[in-house]
């Protein structure tokens, strides 16, 4: 059974041991390392505190970047429109100016017809009182 209890003299040496070794590690271990636990506690709290603000700078640069969107898109469609104004307003003039220039190409031409024309009836006139001298000419030849 000796072997199952221990004497007395050999807890009071554990006994002993165990507060200088607590005593050197409290002074020389745990403090350091107490210390550089807070240490890492508030180095992770400041990283966790930064990527909240960087969270939030996020969501301002997300909301800024949507208004600028929406504000290109409010130009563009405002672009557009303009040209396609312009683009009408041109047609239209084209249009009339096509139309002007069609009306006097027509005009001439009709000038130009009836000229034509006339030289044309002028000239039948003549043929005609050509061959209607020739005619009288012979019928007065025959009388003769």
């Amino acid at each position: 059974m000796d072997l199952m209890t221990p004497s007395l003299g050999l807890i009071f040496w554990q006994s002993v041991i165990f507060l200088i070794s607590f005593i050197i590690l409290s002074k020389f271990a745990w403090n350091p390392i107490n210390k550089l636990l807070e240490k890492r506690e508030k180095y992770i709290i400041d990283s966790i505190n930064n990527a909240e603000k960087a969270k939030e700078s996020l969501k301002k640069i997300k909301v800024k970047k949507r208004k600028i969107l929406k504000n290109i898109e409010k130009m563009k469609n405002f672009i557009i429109n303009e040209a396609l104004k312009k683009k009408e307003e041109i047609e239209k003039e084209a249009k009339k100016k096509a139309k002007l220039e069609s009306d006097l190409i027509i005009n001439n031409i009709q000038l130009l017809i009836e000229n034509q024309k006339k030289i044309a009836i002028e000239k039948r006139k003549n043929d005609i009182f050509n061959i209607s001298i020739i005619i009288s000419e012979k019928i007065l030849n025959k009388e003769l």
